[in-house]
């Protein structure tokens, strides 16, 4: 009879526990998640660059810290010769 009763209020606990308990834990911590998600995005949109009129164009050249690229004349290029491979 005493083991019965231990089961009946593991079987309880258990559905109290994962039916009430842990739902309130995981909404309290999934909003919190999306507080903090949707604090960094406004924070983002106040950094960001201001909007342009459509059809508007900007070209912005590379600053000193960019890595030169190099400039390759005709003459340094190499001929390949491919193969037909049977």
């Amino acid at each position: 009879m005493r083991f019965i009763f231990i089961l009946l209020a593991i079987y309880f606990l258990y559905r109290i526990f994962f039916g009430f308990i842990l739902p309130l834990i995981l909404r309290y911590f999934f909003q919190k998640a999306a507080q903090n998600m949707n604090g960094q995005f406004g924070q983002y949109q106040q950094q960001s660059p201001p909007l342009r009129r459509q059809g508007e164009v900007r070209i912005e050249e590379p600053g000193n810290a960019a890595p030169h690229k190099k400039h390759f004349s005709s003459g340094d290029v190499e001929d390949v010769d491919y193969v037909e491979v049977k």
